[in-house]
């Protein structure tokens, strides 16, 4: 797995759990400490999260949510955060807030949300759904080419579908996926679904609140 992807991964786990402030010195400790190392070191990395700081984590949940977004398919995973975690090292703190503008934060969200609902499916349900959404997405008011990358993140796993997405954009790709739970699951079952889903990613304290995407 290149860097790119194993980074992804790395701060799809994190996300969860940390804020901006806490996430970017963790990442970069991985990268410059760890991002080389065997798959058995990520233990090692998430004993020094904890030291570092100083709180009370679910470390055996933080890293099976690690080793799942290290195994499982790229479209699961957020964005690449090269650009935040560069301006980062620089110092440069509004260089970090003018990459990570508010369409981002929702992206970040609709991204965890995405995968909430997912992990209700079964793997044929899932393979359904996308295949629904990349069939419909007429609908989303949006330009060939990136109608064209929607459908290939929705396919393939993709990693950039959603990266032109704005906030409306996501609430009409939110709500196609959901038209999809209804069709396959029914109204009553879709309805818990994304309830459950809604939950769940606001349990894990994320910046964008997934209610703004409904």
């Amino acid at each position: 797995m290149r860097l790119s992807l194993r980074r992804r991964a790395i701060y799809t786990g994190l996300a969860g759990h940390f804020s901006d402030e806490e996430v970017w010195p963790l990442l970069a400790l991985w990268e410059n400490k760890y991002a080389e190392q065997p798959p058995f070191a990520l233990n090692e990395f998430l004993a020094e999260v904890v030291l570092r700081t100083e709180r009370k984590l679910e470390r055996a949940r933080l890293y099976r949510e690690l080793v799942g977004a290290l195994t499982g398919p790229p479209s699961q995973l957020l964005p690449d955060p090269e650009a935040q975690l560069a301006a980062w090292r620089q110092g440069r703190n509004e260089a970090v807030r003018q990459v990570a503008t508010p369409d981002s934060a929702a992206q970040t969200t609709f991204l965890v949300l995405n995968q909430a609902l997912l992990e209700q499916l079964d793997g044929a349900q899932q393979a359904a759904l996308r295949r629904f959404a990349a069939g419909n997405l007429s609908g989303m008011g949006v330009s060939s080419e990136l109608s064209t990358r929607l459908r290939i993140w929705l396919e393939q796993g993709g990693s950039d579908g959603i990266a032109s997405l704005g906030l409306e954009q996501l609430r009409k790709l939110l709500n196609l996926l959901y038209i999809g739970l209804c069709e396959f699951l029914g109204p009553v079952r879709a309805d818990r679904v994304l309830s459950q889903a809604v939950s769940r990613v606001e349990q894990q304290g994320v910046e964008f609140s997934p209610r703004r995407l409904l």
